[in-house]
């Protein structure tokens, strides 16, 4: 790519971020976060019960 497309393409991506697409970026983040504390919250309770 040249620079110049670089920097057109950067210019527009603002554009091409919709507020669903934003809201859908923040539901998978927010959901992968709390799956990852299920995931430490599990392993935690199953040492508790193994002890």
């Amino acid at each position: 790519m040249e620079n110049q497309e670089i920097e057109q393409s950067l210019k527009d991506f603002p554009k091409q971020v919709t507020n669903n697409s934003y809201i859908e970026l923040l539901e998978k983040y927010f959901l992968s976060d709390k799956t990852h504390d299920l995931e430490n919250k599990h392993k935690e309770w199953c040492k508790n019960i193994s002890n």
